[in-house]
């Protein structure tokens, strides 16, 4: 069980926001306070995962944190299924391996410390970017999903998570307001929310929704479809069709 999240309730918090063992010990409750709609993300992931998954193909996992996304699809699928989760971070995969112990007997379960951008997603029908590709360099965000994009049968599908931002000044104020209200009724204080925010910069970067879009078209995905939006957080599906292979 994840110990509840008062990282930053220390003043003397310090440095960028790393994945670290800390972090791993209160990571569950961590996003399930800071990411609108987590719950419901996840549920809704693991359904569509089951619904595009071919039989004899791999699930994976990018980012996989401490395994709640592969778990709740583990739960819901009726076959056997590969089911694959990469993390660079050792005490996120450990978590991980603790979570999906269970599901070990009738899911084909991995669990890789390879880099996303090294992983080869070869006979993958789905791939999951929760939350995972704003932690990516932005140079190297597209390489990533030419990887995914390559390694998919055709109608594999992307499910991508991530925060976005507003291209328009007004908006994103507004944005900014509405998310740190929504960490404060969860308990997370003024001071909290800001040394989370100065701990973030720059290793957290997130696009506008359209330069998000861009960058999943660029890939060679031409159906991308939105699935859920709270704010300044958004959930996206993007399939492989026959007709968009070069």
């Amino acid at each position: 069980m994840s110990a509840s999240d008062n990282l930053f309730e220390r003043p003397d918090y310090s440095g960028p926001f790393v994945f670290n063992e800390v972090v791993a010990q209160v990571f569950d409750d961590m996003v399930s306070r800071s990411v609108p709609l987590y719950r419901e993300v996840t549920e809704s992931t693991a359904h569509m995962a089951r619904e595009n998954y071919v039989f004899g193909t791999n699930i994976v996992d990018v980012g996989c944190s401490t395994g709640t996304t592969l778990q709740a699809i583990a739960r819901i699928m009726e076959e056997p299924a590969a089911l694959i989760g990469i993390d660079t971070s050792p005490p996120m995969l450990e978590r991980a391996e603790e979570k999906l112990a269970a599901f070990a007997g009738f899911h084909n379960i991995k669990l890789s410390g390879e880099s996303a951008l090294d992983f080869d997603y070869k006979n993958s029908s789905v791939v999951i970017l929760n939350y995972t590709m704003q932690f990516i360099p932005t140079a190297k965000r597209r390489k990533l999903l030419e990887s995914i994009y390559s390694g998919l049968v055709i109608q594999g599908v992307i499910i991508v998570s991530d925060k976005v931002t507003s291209a328009n000044s007004k908006f994103m104020k507004l944005q900014t307001f509405m998310y740190e209200e929504f960490k404060a009724r969860n308990g997370y204080s003024a001071e909290e929310i800001e040394r989370k925010k100065a701990a973030l910069e720059n290793v957290l970067v997130p696009l506008t929704w359209e330069e998000q879009l861009e960058l999943i078209k660029s890939a060679g995905f031409s159906t991308v479809e939105p699935v859920i939006k709270w704010n300044n957080f958004m959930s996206v599906i993007a399939v492989k069709a026959e007709d968009d292979v070069r």
